[in-house]
């Protein structure tokens, strides 16, 4: 053997007799490719949070100037959960694939389906005005929870179909989903809304010609004492309502027995004279003329507004300073979920 193939074989020789060093540079490469693992899926997360999640934001809001917060986002289930906080409100988890491509403002936990009723409020066809109910006297009822973005939207339609047409006031009205535990009433969106949604019924229950003045304000920014001081509410009876179980929680109960009763667990849902489950949506969606047409479509005689063109111009989702969206489109069938 020569020395050229002598020295050739030294560097073979060396390893297969330093197995440490070959563990050290296994080690030291494994380490690499996770740091840069790492480094990428960080790069990834702040591209999302920063660049990618703000502009589609916007666009669900349809608002360029909407001013929002995302907060802790974190790998979960092969996905990134994020929180969105908006106009002082801070809602459930959203969720967005690791690619950006995808985007779910909302997310189930299978293992919590068992625990459910299936909800049935939606119709599984479109409804047609001959297949409305007639009645001589139509009501339709609002179900809602007060810091629900869509439910607020809702409250907006009732209150501009009412401002357009005064005469709607004794055919609206909005009732609210909870229940009563242990002498407690609860909501879906916790114990801040909860208490909300009581005030709420209270006012409508006790000082009814000023429901619409304070709901009015509070969608603007959900600012409770002081909308309550702007609407003129009466806060010694308001603040016997709520402490009187006999009265503030049976209020709340009644609405949580009829909501019970039709299995209506979305904000907002729409009951029809007591007796049927309607979508907006089957309308022409979720604006003042829709509510219009429902009421027309129920009366067993004509009604004196039917004639009426109202507006079909969106309404602002959430708490807003401002009644109309900045687009006249079709308003996505958006809503909040019980638990």
């Amino acid at each position: 053997m020569t020395t050229h193939q002598k020295n050739k074989q030294k560097p073979l020789y060396f390893f297969k007799n330093s197995p440490m060093l070959i563990a050290t540079i296994s080690l030291s490469i494994l380490l690499a490719l996770f740091l840069l693992k790492k480094i990428y899926s960080e790069s990834q997360k702040n591209n999302l949070k920063n660049k990618l999640l703000p502009k589609a934001i916007k666009k669900i809001l349809r608002d360029e100037n909407a001013k929002f917060t995302l907060s802790d986002l974190k790998e979960k289930n092969g996905l990134y959960e994020f929180q969105l906080t908006w106009n002082n409100q801070t809602y459930p988890p959203s969720y967005i694939t690791k690619d950006g491509k995808m985007l779910f403002t909302s997310g189930v936990e299978i293992n919590s389906l068992f625990n459910q009723k299936p909800i049935t409020q939606t119709p599984s066809k479109k409804i047609t005005c001959n297949e409305v109910k007639k009645s001589s006297q139509p009501k339709l009822t609002a179900f809602v929870v007060s810091n629900c973005p869509y439910g607020l939207q809702m409250q907006r339609v009732f209150k501009k179909a009412i401002e357009e047409m005064p005469e709607l006031t004794s055919y609206l009205e909005v009732k609210y989903i909870g229940s009563v535990d242990n002498n407690k009433i609860t909501s879906m969106h916790g114990d801040k809304e909860a208490q909300e949604n009581l005030k709420q019924i209270c006012i409508r229950e006790e000082q009814k010609n000023l429901y619409w003045n304070y709901v009015s304000c509070y969608m603007k920014k959900g600012e409770t004492d002081n909308c309550l001081n702007e609407a003129g509410v009466n806060l010694i009876q308001l603040n016997s309502c709520l402490d009187d179980k006999k009265r503030g929680l049976e209020y709340a109960q009644n609405d949580f027995n009829l909501a019970q009763k039709f299995n209506i667990g979305g904000s907002p849902t729409l009951l029809l004279n007591n007796e049927q489950v309607i979508s907006e949506f089957d309308f022409g969606g979720r604006n003042p003329n829709a509510i219009k047409e429902i009421l027309c479509c129920s009366a067993d005689k004509k009604l004196a507004f039917c004639n009426q063109e109202f507006s079909k111009n969106d309404v602002a989702i959430s708490f807003s300073e401002t009644e109309e969206t900045n687009e006249n489109t079709a308003t996505t069938d958006g809503g909040c979920g019980s638990n």
